[in-house]
């Protein structure tokens, strides 16, 4: 049996080593593809790794992709460092549920202050940046509406690690329709994001968008 495998490897990568495209459940392969797959039934069904997993690839070549099974999405590898195949991410949460986004966690807690808490997924980074925080501050506006505060608050070089950290601890959101806008810079890893929570009715719904913007 192991001969009969072994001759089959050694066929197959005598085949492949000659061919200089392969089309698999196909007739013939485009002649701009190394390598064709056609199906109407099935995917292609890439490696599946944790973010921990996927750091922890030596030496990763230019162009490499896994799934993120943290972030569930693509991820590549652009020569220097790993990258979503995704520019922004955009969802509702409710308070206490993890948002995610490349090294980048977020989330608005379910005590306590409640405004943006960071942490990364894994190491300890180095983030500056700025917040705009527009909030009502006595009573809620029903359907009339109501003037807002505005304020800003500015972080310079601070370590953020894998537990929770307020990017503003005195800043308490008290009513939905709030907001919180952070543009921040990952010095570690010479990215730049934007960060924006809008504040649901009761802490839920909550909207969350993360988009980076190098």
């Amino acid at each position: 049996m192991m001969k009969k495998l072994g001759l089959f490897i050694f066929i197959a990568t005598l085949w492949f080593q000659a061919s200089a495209q392969v089309a698999l459940d196909a007739n013939s392969v485009n002649s701009s593809a190394a390598l064709e797959l056609n199906s109407t039934t099935k995917g292609l069904l890439m490696p599946r790794l944790s973010q921990s997993q996927m750091m922890a690839i030596s030496s990763p070549a230019t162009g490499l992709q896994v799934v993120n099974t943290d972030a569930n999405c693509i991820y590549y590898f652009n020569g220097s460092q790993w990258q979503s195949a995704l520019n922004s991410y955009k969802v509702y949460a409710n308070a206490g549920v993890s948002v995610q986004f490349d090294n980048l966690i977020v989330r608005i807690p379910t005590s306590g202050n409640r405004s943006l808490q960071l942490r990364t997924v894994s190491g300890t980074n180095t983030w500056s940046g700025i917040a705009n925080n527009f909030y009502i501050s006595t009573t809620t506006g029903g359907g009339s509406g109501l003037a807002s505060s505005l304020t800003g608050f500015n972080r310079q070089s601070s370590s953020f690690g894998t537990t929770f950290t307020y990017w503003e601890s005195g800043l308490n959101f008290s009513f939905h329709g709030s907001y919180q806008e952070i543009f921040l810079v990952d010095e570690s890893n010479s990215r730049s994001y934007r960060i924006l929570c809008i504040i649901g009715n009761g802490y839920n719904d909550n909207y969350f968008e993360i988009e980076r913007l190098k």
